[in-house]
């Protein structure tokens, strides 16, 4: 081994003090990671359980090998202090120091089988100060490839817990504003902690997920609790909104009935259905609303709000149904009347007015229209027919 002159001895020297330096800086982020603290605190399983116990294991000889690495780094130093200008004996043992293979690595029992008759029964490796530092290197790698790996999973899945936990939260505070039972987000609560409790116990394996139907159920009971809100907060609102219907309801239904009057003195068999009367048990119903609002049922108020709403809705429709199919009746009366007008006066320009087939056909379809009750179908026979004839005497003509 060549002996190192002043120069390079002190260059070593400082180039392994300062290696030294960054170590400890890097050893002390490494314990300070976020990862450390996490995989150090928590009761490990799986996968994690056993790369933690090999990067525990791994920091520690990390520690024990800074610890030898500084030792030989402030004993080079002594040696080099003891002159201004090294002699060669310090020269020697500075090379030794600085270049030799002096770090004992753990030492190794042999197994009987690996031994010769006259070889050791133990076996230590030596490495230099530079081989020590790289060795160090890739362990700190290691360690360090597993604290950002735990970082990063737990992360990821705090992303997705915590919102759903914030979620829940918020509904257990509404549900209780609200004083109304809702055991399924205690449960829900429950689940969400058995993730957590999971993904922290073994953060490297494949990932927790929370389910999706856990985000659409707390989203489901958000949602009806919201509602239970609108249907207290919005009560006067919503009634008036109601009573605003059934008033329509009963609008319509009178129209209805006026309808239905006229239609079944001007038209047999008209086929009409009794006319509705739903308005007044609906409104016997909105009187029941503020009663279920002043005894702050809210889960009762919201059904009663959202079921009056559409029942209210229906009889409206109903009604303006049956308002519709029964002025229709009467709309094809007189539709018809006009029509036999029309053709009246197109055969008085075709000069068939006197024509004797043509005046029968007149006259029935007439006697029908102007009949009361009107024959509705046979009416528009008749027409039909007075349409046709007319059709064909202009045929002739041409």
């Amino acid at each position: 081994m060549r002996v190192l002159d002043p120069e390079q001895a002190d260059r070593a020297l400082a180039e392994l003090g300062e290696e030294s330096d960054r170590m400890a800086e890097a050893l002390v982020a490494m314990d300070g990671h976020p990862g450390q603290r996490l995989l150090g605190g928590a009761d490990l399983t799986g996968v994690t359980a056993r790369r933690w116990a090999e990067a525990s294991a791994a920091m520690s000889v990390l520690w024990e090998q800074f610890a030898r690495h500084r030792e030989l780094v402030d004993r080079a130093r002594e040696v080099r202090a003891r002159r201004a200008r090294p002699g060669p004996a310090e020269l020697t043992e500075l090379t030794s120091l600085l270049t030799g293979a002096v770090v004992e690595l753990n030492a190794e029992r042999l197994p009987i089988e690996r031994r010769s008759l006259t070889g050791p029964a133990v076996v230590t490796e030596t490495v230099t100060l530079t081989e020590l530092v790289s060795m160090m290197k890739r362990s700190y790698s290691t360690v360090t490839e597993v604290l950002a790996a735990a970082e990063k999973a737990w992360h990821a899945t705090v992303e997705q817990l915590d919102p759903l936990d914030t979620q829940v939260r918020t509904a257990q505070a509404l549900a209780g504003s609200l004083r109304v039972e809702e055991p399924r987000l205690s449960e829900l609560a429950g689940e969400l902690a058995a993730l957590r409790r999971t993904a922290l116990a073994d953060p490297l394996a494949a990932g927790v997920h929370p389910p999706g139907r856990l985000a659409a159920e707390v989203a489901d009971l958000r949602a009806g609790l919201d509602e239970l809100v609108a249907a207290r907060d919005g009560f006067d609102d919503r009634q008036y909104e109601l009573e605003a219907v059934v008033d329509r309801v009963a609008g319509v239904e009178a129209e209805v009935r006026s309808v239905h009057a006229t239609v079944l003195e001007k038209i047999a068999a008209p086929g009409l259905e009794p006319p509705g009367n739903r308005a007044p048990p609906l409104r016997a119903r909105l009187t029941e609303l503020a009663d279920l609002w002043r005894a702050k049922r809210w889960r009762a108020l919201s059904a009663a709000l959202a079921e009056l709403d559409r029942d209210a809705r229906a009889a409206l429709a109903d009604a303006r149904a049956q308002l519709g199919f029964a002025t229709g009746l009467l709309d094809r009366r007189l539709e018809l009347r006009g029509r036999l007008d029309a053709y009246r006066a197109k055969a008085r320009r075709l000069g068939h007015v006197e024509d004797l087939e043509l005046a029968g056909l007149h006259a029935r379809a007439y006697e029908l229209l102007y009949t009361i009750p009107c024959d509705l179908p046979a009416a528009t026979i008749a027409v039909g027919r007075y349409q046709r004839a007319l059709r064909e005497h202009g045929k002739e003509r041409r």
